[in-house]
């Protein structure tokens, strides 16, 4: 069998339409309708359009576009219901448990449900061909079950859109971050629990995820900028270079990421979890693993854990091990470009958050420096010793561009607050 046609139109679509749902959420709570709103919709609607190959079926593109705008204001309409029933009496008080001592006991969880998956997860009667070729997902059953992409999808949306909702709840009562546990936690952990189990059954009745119908890519890139955001939403405490505070992103980026984080990265790892499907294979574990810990990370939402720096940077540093298994199992000798290019962005950034004394960030650099020298030159590779700086030029590559945009929107609101700087004197 070929492989199914995969496309970043749906992919897109599977992002700006759960954002228009939340734009209409606004809306359905009295705010006026504005202009994201119509990007919003007009983006998911014509993505939804372009998934459904407008050139040989043009009405049945049209028809899915208004479908797709229709729907997400009905699931601003539900989401207004639910956030009024997350939100309960606005007298979310913290009561214990601590949440840093539920983080060991979660930890534990997410490890015996990865195992589980070994137990209960499901391999197809047949994978799709493999090419081989960079981007191309093997993991595809070589026939689809017939209840797979409604099933997929259905889940993938709920699971999303239910989250979001208790975020945007926390941020509407303006909550305060505390030691303790709030309902809301509870809550979104309880939604992030079905969102699993959900998938789980799903994966096991059919098998396939979302990979059927968007490419890997999008989903890669879902998760790798959580590591891009987080280097603006880290920087008051890491710096950008080696702890220094001279290099800052703008405040207004700085901002952005710290009010958006949270719809930013669970859209991530819930767009990524619900692409996979649950398979025993041993390889599916770490990045299964590591998913599952970001879903706790964003059910402790305005706690004190949430925000520590040893439990973020050690979610983290989580894409090491996954990317290094991945590497070995498809055998493209990245192992060691992955391993210390990621760790290149520890020495550079991440562990400058730590509040380590200046003689062990030294000797960790100088460790690390050495260990790189060595590896290389036994091995007589020089030529590939710039590998060791790909990920963090891409990942400062993508900060940059934010930060572009950061200051071009800043530069629109000051001539749109002084219309008098648009004329100049003849």
């Amino acid at each position: 069998m070929t492989r199914p046609r995969t496309n970043y139109a749906l992919a897109g679509a599977a992002l700006f339409n759960p954002m228009a749902a939340m734009y209409w959420l606004d809306v359905m709570r009295g705010q006026r309708p504005g202009i994201g709103l119509a990007l919003v919709s007009t983006a998911g609607a014509v993505c939804i359009g372009l998934a459904a190959d407008p050139r040989r079926h043009p009405w049945r593109a049209v028809a899915s576009g208004f479908a797709a705008a229709a729907g997400a204001a009905l699931a601003g309409w539900a989401l207004q219901r639910y956030v009024t029933w997350v939100a309960g009496n606005g007298k979310d008080a913290p009561a214990p448990p601590n949440a840093h001592d539920l983080l060991v006991p979660a930890v534990v969880v997410c490890a015996g449900t990865v195992g589980l998956s070994a137990l209960i997860g499901r391999e197809p009667d047949r994978y799709i061909e493999y090419s081989g070729k960079h981007g191309d997902y093997r993991w595809i059953a070589a026939t689809p079950h017939p209840a797979q992409r409604w099933l997929a999808w259905s889940g993938y949306l709920t699971h999303q859109l239910a989250i979001w909702g208790c975020i945007y709840a926390g941020q509407r009562q303006r909550l305060r971050y505390t030691a303790d546990m709030r309902r809301l936690n509870w809550l979104a952990l309880a939604v992030n629990a079905g969102g699993v189990a959900l998938h789980y059954l799903q994966s096991r009745y059919t098998y396939d995820g979302l990979a059927r119908d968007v490419p890997e890519g999008s989903a890669l890139g879902s998760v790798s900028f959580i590591l891009m955001m987080t280097l603006a939403l880290e920087a008051p405490r890491r710096g950008l270079f080696f702890g220094s505070r001279k290099i800052m992103p703008p405040a207004e980026l700085v901002r952005f990421a710290r009010r958006f984080h949270g719809y930013i990265f669970s859209w991530a790892a819930t767009y990524n979890f619900w692409y996979h499907p649950i398979d025993p294979k041993p390889l599916h574990y770490t990045g299964l693993f590591h998913t599952l810990l970001l879903f706790v990370q964003s059910a402790l939402l305005y706690t004190n854990a949430h925000r520590d720096p040893r439990w973020t940077l050690a979610l983290e540093m989580m894409v090491l091990p996954h990317a290094v298994i991945s590497t070995l199992y498809k055998r493209s000798g990245l192992g060691a470009m992955f391993t210390f290019s990621l760790l290149a962005m520890f020495v550079i950034n991440q562990m400058h958050g730590l509040n380590l004394p200046a003689r062990a960030r030294w000797t960790i650099g100088a460790t690390y420096a050495t260990t790189v020298l060595s590896y290389y030159g036994v091995r007589r590779q020089w030529h590939r010793l710039p590998d060791i700086l790909r990920i963090p030029i891409l990942e400062y590559g993508v900060l940059g561009i934010l930060v572009l945009l950061s200051l071009l929107i800043r530069a629109v609101r000051r001539l749109e607050g002084n219309p008098k700087t648009l004329h100049t004197k003849p």
